[in-house]
């Protein structure tokens, strides 16, 4: 009868633990196998460390939610009952779990720092009561009486990261002092567009919390997927301190768009993939956001300096550069993005329709411990048909993808904008009308711009060997033109509401077919310009496939 009681005492104990911590730090700080259930026998070992975690909520059970989170996460990393190990990780070793750490030969940084990371794993598994479930600064930063001053002097000792502090280049390490130590600071912009203040004090928080970000968004935060994660921030920061691109992951939130039959699509330099529960750290509760894709992007530090101590220290012209970097890293992470979206456009051959919509964009920066996120506060509406992708279909969407990453061209660039725009954001048929046939002449137009040079060059694309059909669809063009050239010069005569939806959608489809024949069509996919592309198209210069 007693051991039956203890056993329903341990049931509830967990049970209770389970609610405050989440079930994946309780189990992980008593070496559960996965086998094991709740209402399963403990042994004596865990029922001891079980009390112990008790005991901790308990301590913090008059506070609110969010403050009991963060004593109890402050708590986990704290190195009380062992100076050589976290609480948590001490209790785990109880228990039977193990937390091994890799070492290097001379790299002192790295020793340092995977002890740090087993210190700080568990408290990333603690349930956040909130909206995000990755710990904030300073809740995940190794303890101050972990040996963080030799953590400090052996990065700036360091062959390559020394040069984040350009001011303490020519100081010796040794001689700096706790409080020397502490002010080490300077002045680091990121072409991802963060940046600001950087602080030595900071730098280990910084590597260790966007490792579990890496971990979040690659699907696998286990305590091994962790390790390699740091493993490789500290690479990547090395990369950047010495003025060198890192290769880090950028997240684009896609709505629109549903996967069906897999949890993940390889591509070329990315993955497609379903949203998991662990990216909520990412996706504000409003925003909706369909699946993810996940792009490889080279980042660069935008400036590093002194930092100014005093507002008269501050120098608009370093900031001003620095901001072009960033726009100009923007703009080319936006060119990528949209070379998928039309990439999945043109896999698509149920309809010229389909669209997806990037609704949120977040960036793993190795040397900041905060995500960098940015996201449309407003609903996104579309007329665009959602783009439904089944496992059967990943060849096709990774083929398309390659092609155009690959190979789609510059000068086409405002033909790709405009069919994605007319497809998935305009909600006014005029506008809708009026961007695809822009994309029509971005195609082959130039100036000066006439309808035969237009639409003579599309009907001999899309129809180049059947003459009537490519006749009766040379009128129907021009008929289209003619529609959207009153709708752009004003004519008196306006055309009606049908026309113009139906002249819109049509246009739509062209502009997609004919994107579609372009790459079947190599060379002139290439073509210098659009007057070249037409010149040829029209003359028979090449013969269309």
């Amino acid at each position: 009868m007693q051991q039956e009681n203890q056993h329903t005492n341990s049931a509830k104990l967990i049970s209770e633990l389970d609610e405050v911590y989440g079930s994946r730090f309780v189990r992980f700080i008593l070496a559960l196998p996965e086998t094991w259930e709740v209402g399963d026998e403990i042994d004596t070992q865990r029922s001891d460390v079980a009390n112990a975690l008790y005991s901790w909520c308990q301590a913090f059970q008059e506070m609110d939610p969010l403050n009991r989170w963060i004593n109890l996460t402050s708590l986990a990393t704290r190195r009380i009952v062992s100076d050589k190990q976290s609480n948590a990780s001490f209790l785990r070793s109880l228990c039977g779990g193990r937390m091994n750490v890799p070492r290097r030969e001379d790299d002192e940084v790295f020793n340092i720092l995977v002890e740090h990371a087993r210190d700080v794993y568990p408290a990333f598994l603690i349930d956040h009561p909130g909206e995000a479930r990755i710990p904030r600064s300073p809740f995940a930063t190794p303890d101050e009486q972990g040996g963080n001053l030799d953590f400090y002097r052996a990065v700036l000792r360091d062959a390559q990261l020394k040069y984040l502090f350009p001011e303490e280049l020519s100081k010796d390490p040794e001689a700096l002092d706790r409080e020397a130590l502490y002010k080490v600071t300077s002045l680091v912009y990121f072409e991802v567009g963060q940046g600001g203040t950087f602080q030595l004090p900071l730098f280990a928080f910084h590597l260790l919390n966007s490792a579990y970000s890496r971990c979040v968004v690659a699907g696998d935060d286990s305590f091994e997927a962790y390790l390699t994660a740091v493993a490789q921030n500290l690479s990547d920061a090395r990369s950047l301190a010495a003025g060198r691109a890192a290769k880090v992951p950028v997240v684009l939130g896609l709505s629109n768009i549903s996967i069906s039959g897999t949890d993940a699509i390889d591509l070329p330099g990315g993955l497609l993939r379903k949203v998991l529960p662990g990216d909520k750290a990412f996706i504000p509760p409003h925003v909706k956001v369909d699946a993810l894709l996940v792009l490889d992007a080279q980042i660069r530090i935008a400036h590093k300096g002194k930092h100014p101590n005093d507002s008269e220290g501050h120098n608009d012209e370093v900031w001003r550069r620095a901001s072009e970097v960033m726009r100009k890293w923007h703009q080319s992470q936006q060119w990528h993005v949209d070379c998928h979206r039309l990439a999945f456009m043109l896999a698509d051959r149920e309809t010229h329709r389909s669209g997806v919509i990037q609704v949120l964009q977040a960036a793993i920066n190795p040397l900041q411990g905060h995500v960098s996120i940015s996201w449309n506060d407003e609903v996104s509406y579309t007329t665009a048909s959602e783009l439904k992708i089944e496992a059967g279909r990943a060849g096709e969407i990774a083929h398309w993808v390659e092609q155009v990453t690959s190979h789609h061209p510059r000068s086409l660039r405002v033909a790709m904008r405009r069919i994605l725009s007319a497809a998935s954001a305009r909600t006014d048929p005029s506008d809708a009308l009026v961007d695809a046939v822009l994309a029509w002449e971005n195609i082959f137009s130039d100036s000066p711009e006439t309808s035969l040079r237009v639409c003579g060059s599309l009907s001999v694309l899309l129809e180049p060997v059947n003459r009537e059909e490519r006749r009766r669809l040379l009128k129907e063009l021009n008929d289209i033109y003619a529609t959207r050239s009153a709708i752009v010069h004003g004519n008196a005569k306006e055309p009606t509401d049908e026309a113009v939806r139906k002249h819109g959608d049509r246009a739509l489809e062209v502009a997609v077919k004919a994107m579609r024949r372009l790459y079947a069509n190599p060379d002139l996919l290439r073509s210098q310009s659009a007057s070249a592309r037409g010149r040829d198209v029209l003359l028979g210069l090449v013969e269309i496939r």
